[in-house]
């Protein structure tokens, strides 16, 4: 079947109406928006199915969806279900390029869910750029594969897909030979890919992931410690302040003090 394909005018930057992280499906398994002007960006981590004016989509972790102004979206969640959104008004005028209903981003999940949670943290006092961080994020969508142009190794195809697995459920418990299974490879072989890759082992891999996000989370939105420390899959908050501690020297409120942006 032929991706549903919108143009989208992106000569000029979007105005960003309201962007962070919601939490569905806790209640209904079924819900229905409809915003007559405005454009809709969702980051997803979760399975689930997308109706968009009648055209049925499948959510799943890792994908994004794009859906324009006066669309009819319903949303069929498996239970709790969360995102990252944006909402934002674009520009009639300008040249139109074409962007996909639906995608999969694959290894771009991460670095473009943490580009939607910048976006969200700056505009209640930079709205103007967290507009042109959005900006990017939709230029970078038109011309995924993400980073396309810019060097990088190839990855072994196991360990690319383990590294998405760890990317798109670092907020759960992940089990290593679990992700081997899912990466379809060995235990000890995926440990010597990581190593030789990475210069890590897999849960030395884990814990520096989780230790950016939470920088970055700390750094660049208003999320409370104990919701970053849930969001990057550390709901103990003594271990952690521990983890944090051991990574910067300092706690997560004093280094979010120091790092504020702007």
């Amino acid at each position: 079947m032929d991706p549903v394909i919108w143009q989208m005018p992106l000569k000029n930057p979007p105005q960003l109406v309201l962007a962070g992280r919601a939490v569905h499906g806790r209640r209904k398994r079924e819900e229905r928006f409809h915003l007559p002007e405005l454009w809709c960006l969702h980051l997803y981590n979760y399975h689930g199915e997308l109706s968009i004016d009648g055209r049925e989509f499948e959510i799943a972790p890792g994908r994004v969806s794009v859906t324009p102004p006066n669309t009819r979206i319903v949303y069929r969640f498996k239970g709790e279900s969360w995102h990252a959104f944006a909402h934002f008004r674009l520009a009639h005028k300008g040249d139109l390029v074409p962007v996909r209903a639906m995608q999969d981003l694959g290894e771009a999940y991460g670095p473009m869910a943490r580009a939607v949670d910048e976006a969200a943290g700056w505009l209640p006092s930079m709205p103007c750029r967290a507009s042109v961080r959005l900006w990017e994020v939709l230029w970078q969508l038109v011309n995924h594969p993400y980073a396309e142009n810019a060097p990088r190794k190839k990855l072994h195809p196991a360990l690319s897909q383990a590294v998405r697995e760890i990317a798109v459920h670092l907020a759960e418990p992940l089990s290593i030979p679990e992700i081997a299974r899912r990466a379809d490879i060995s235990h000890n072989h995926l440990t010597r890919l990581f190593k030789a890759q990475f210069g890590v082992t897999i849960e030395g891999y884990i814990r520096q992931r989780r230790s950016e996000r939470a920088l970055h989370l700390l750094t660049n939105t208003t999320m409370a410690v104990k919701s970053i420390a849930a969001e990057v899959g550390l709901p103990d908050l003594h271990f952690f302040n521990k983890t944090i501690r051991a990574a910067t020297g300092v706690s997560p409120r004093q280094y979010r003090e120091r790092h504020r942006a702007g």
